[in-house]
C-alpha cells in the first residue's frame, strides 16, 4: 500500500475515559499520536452525562451499564441502534481492539461485514481476576477460554513480551502474535536534580531522605502491602525513609492500618490521586520504585520512572520485571518478603551504583508513546497489505475452482451425449 497513505483506524474498548487505568492510557496515547497523521475513530461506552469528550480524534459512544463492583461503565454496543448505524456508515482500513468483551464481539462482526482486518492487544491477565471474583478456578478457566476464543477471531494480536505471548497461548489463542513496545507520554527529563530539589519543597521531604515509590491503582493485586511489610526490616535497622503510595482505590485505608500496625505510620504516606503534572517531581525524587506485582502484564510505571532515571525493584521472572537486568538497570528479587527487603537494602547500600542503574534504566527502558505508535502504524500497513494479498489469493483460488467445476461439467456433458448415442441412457 502507499507509504504515506492516511489510514482510517478504528480502536475499541469496553471501558474508557474518564475511567483511567493502564489499558485506557495505552489506547488514548495511541489515538493521540496516530491522529496527527491518520483518521482515528474510537468505539467506547457512554460515561456520566456531565462528561464531554474533547480530543483530536473522534469518539462514538454506545449505551452502557454501570458495574458497581468494578466501578466503571461497560459498553453494550449491540443494544444501541444509533451506535450501530453510525459505526457501520463509516469506512475503516483496520480495527484495533483493547479489550475482549462486548465491544470486541461487536467489532468482529463489523470487520467481517466490511471485510477489513481486525487486531487486538492482549493487555490483561484476566485469570486471577476471575478466580477472585468467581471464587472458583473451574469457572474462571471457562471464562478465560471464552476470552481465548474471542482473540482467535482476530487476524493477529499484539503483546509486549514473551511472557504475555505465553499467557495468550494459555488462554487458548492459537493465531499470529506480534511484539510491540509500550511507553509513556512523559518526556525524558534532563533536569532530574533540579526536579528533585523542587520535589522536596512540594512534598515536604528532607534533602537526604530515602524515598521509595509506588504509582498506580491501590488494589490488593498490586501487592503494595508486600512492599510495606518488606520495608519494616529497614526501619528495624534504623534506616530513615518515606514510602509514597500514589493512586486511588478502596485499599487505601487497609494499607494505612497496616502501616500503623507495623509501626510505619510516619514512613508510609498514602497520597491518593495526584495530578499528572506532579508526577515528574515524584518520579524524579524517588530513589527506587517498588513494584512486586505478579499480576501486571507490563507496568507502565516502569517506563515512567525510567524517564526520570529512577530504577525499580521487581520480582524476577515476571512480566512486570521484563527487560530488567538485576543490578544493571533495576533490581530483581525472589518472591518473598525477606528477599525483597534484602534487595532494597542491596540497592541503597551503594548509592553510586543505584544512580547508575537509574541512568541505565533511562537509556534502556524508556520509550515515548510517539515512537511506539510509529511501530504500530507500520504493522497496521503490513497487516492491511497481507489481508489484501490473502483476499486476492482466495478470490483467485475460488475463480480457479469455479472454472474447474465448469470444465468438469462440460466434460461430463459431452460424455453423456456420447453414451446416449452408443447405448440406452438410464437416469
Amino acid at each position: 500500500m502507499e507509504e504515506n497513505k492516511r489510514l482510517k483506524i478504528a480502536m475499541g474498548i469496553d471501558s474508557y475515559l474518564p475511567t483511567v487505568d493502564g489499558v485506557v492510557m495505552c489506547m488514548h496515547n495511541y489515538c493521540l499520536n496516530a491522529s496527527k497523521d491518520h483518521d482515528v475513530t474510537v468505539f467506547a461506552p457512554k460515561n456520566t452525562k456531565s462528561y464531554v469528550d474533547n480530543f483530536p480524534y473522534k469518539i462514538i459512544r454506545c449505551n452502557s451499564i454501570y458495574i458497581p463492583i468494578a466501578k466503571y461503565y461497560y459498553g453494550v454496543p449491540s443494544m444501541d441502534a444509533k451506535f450501530k448505524k453510525e459505526t457501520y456508515a463509516q469506512d475503516y482500513d483496520i480495527i484495533h481492539m483493547h479489550s475482549p468483551f462486548n465491544m470486541a464481539n461487536y467489532a468482529i462482526k463489523l470487520a467481517k461485514k466490511k471485510n477489513i482486518p481486525i487486531v487486538a492487544t492482549f493487555h490483561t491477565n484476566f485469570r486471577p481476576i476471575f478466580q477472585d471474583v468467581l471464587g472458583s478456578n473451574t469457572m474462571a478457566e471457562a471464562v478465560v477460554k471464552s476470552i481465548g476464543k474471542t482473540f482467535n477471531k482476530m487476524d493477529e494480536i499484539f503483546v509486549c513480551s514473551p511472557y504475555i505471548a505465553e499467557q495468550a497461548r494459555s488462554f487458548g489463542y492459537n493465531g499470529k502474535i506480534t511484539y510491540l513496545p509500550f511507553g509513556t507520554e512523559l518526556e525524558k527529563a534532563n533536569n532530574v536534580e533540579e526536579l528533585r530539589e523542587q520535589a522536596n519543597e512540594k512534598l515536604g521531604l528532607n534533602k537526604d531522605e530515602l524515598v521509595f515509590l509506588y504509582v498506580g491503582r491501590v488494589v490488593p493485586l498490586k501487592r503494595i502491602d508486600f512492599s510495606i511489610r518488606s520495608l519494616k526490616a529497614l526501619k528495624d535497622k534504623g534506616i530513615k525513609f518515606k514510602f509514597l503510595v500514589v493512586g486511588k482505590g478502596l485499599y487505601q485505608k487497609d494499607l494505612q492500618l497496616l502501616a500503623e500496625e507495623l509501626g510505619l505510620k510516619d514512613e508510609v504516606k498514602i497520597m491518593g490521586f495526584v495530578e499528572r503534572e506532579l508526577l515528574p517531581y515524584i518520579n524524579a525524587r524517588a530513589d527506587l520504585l517498588l513494584f512486586p506485582s505478579l499480576y501486571d502484564n507490563f507496568g507502565l510505571v516502569k517506563v515512567e520512572a525510567a524517564a526520570y532515571a529512577t530504577p525499580g525493584v521487581y520480582i524476577k521472572d515476571t512480566p512486570a520485571g521484563y527487560g530488567v537486568t538485576d543490578g544493571h538497570n533495576g533490581y530483581l528479587s525472589d518472591d518473598n518478603i525477606e528477599a525483597f527487603s534484602n534487595k532494597i537494602m542491596e540497592a541503597i547500600s551503594d548509592r553510586e551504583k543505584l544512580k547508575q542503574a537509574g541512568i541505565n534504566a533511562s537509556n534502556e527502558l524508556y520509550i515515548h508513546w510517539s515512537d511506539c505508535t510509529k511501530v504500530l502504524i507500520e504493522r497496521y500497513k503490513e497487516i492491511i497489505k497481507e489481508k489484501k494479498i490473502r483476499d486476492a489469493r482466495q478470490a483467485k483460488n475460488k475463480q480457479n475452482a469455479t472454472e474447474e467445476k465448469l470444465k468438469r461439467a462440460k466434460t461430463i456433458g459431452k460424455q453423456i451425449k456420447i453414451n446416449r448415442k452408443t447405448k440406452p441412457y438410464i437416469q
